[in-house]
């Protein structure tokens, strides 16, 4: 995957929260990003692509923690919990126009995702996590699980089979609802690259990711087809 790729959709705006990306039409997702990335990088860029072709309106947001990262060039942690759930209510509001739309994210952006839809079951249609942070990496036992077991909001996670934060062996023995539905990309990462063996490139798994939403989402109580 080219790492200068940027997206042929997405075009840049302006809030009081800070600059944004936004483009389709459709369905609307609101795509956050990882610990370590955002919205600029080609992941989300491509993830963005995708879903546009694919029936979507989506919008992506940097945290503020990452809008600083950004305009001093130093990296930094990102925000607690708290923060992150508080800026998002906020980009919802923002961006949620009065509708319901799909909360998405990779990894970090993914458990917002998950969290905010638990607190805000009426506001938004469901969640999806583009590779769902587990727990940390080599701590298999430092799990971010809680508020999944309990969760009724749709809920839809693709998770590499290897991921080091959650792989299938670990994440099938943890009993998920169903009301969460697990989707996987055999011999891929946490970051959707492959494995030796893997039936797909990273660029290919995005596109085939992008698929399983569009079906999966289609089929949410009271959401129109997708085009």
């Amino acid at each position: 995957m080219s790492k200068h790729y940027r997206s042929k959709h997405l075009q840049l705006k302006t809030s009081s929260l800070g600059d944004y990306l936004q483009a389709g039409e459709g369905q609307h997702a609101i795509l956050a990003h990882g610990s370590a990335v955002g919205m600029q990088h080609e992941f989300m860029q491509r993830w963005a692509d995708a879903l546009i072709d694919h029936g979507f309106k989506v919008s992506l947001f940097n945290y503020q923690y990452m809008q600083t990262i950004q305009a001093t060039g130093k990296r930094r942690p990102p925000a607690r919990v708290p923060v992150l759930l508080h800026e998002h209510q906020q980009w919802l509001d923002l961006l949620g126009y009065g509708h319901r739309p799909l909360l998405m994210g990779k990894s970090l952006g993914g458990r917002m995702s998950s969290l905010m839809a638990q607190t805000h079951a009426q506001q938004v249609a469901g969640w999806c996590a583009l590779g769902y942070p587990f727990h940390p990496q080599a701590k298999p036992q430092t799990l971010r699980t809680e508020h999944l077991l309990t969760n009724q909001a749709p809920g839809l996670i693709v998770q590499g089979t290897r991921d080091a934060l959650g792989n299938q062996q670990e994440v099938e023995g943890y009993a998920l609802p169903n009301s969460i539905k697990v989707h996987w990309l055999e011999n891929m990462d946490h970051g959707f690259k492959p494995y030796k063996g893997a039936p797909l490139d990273q660029w290919q798994a995005i596109l085939q990711s992008a698929a399983w939403v569009k079906a999966w989402y289609a089929q949410l109580p009271g959401v129109a087809a997708l085009g």
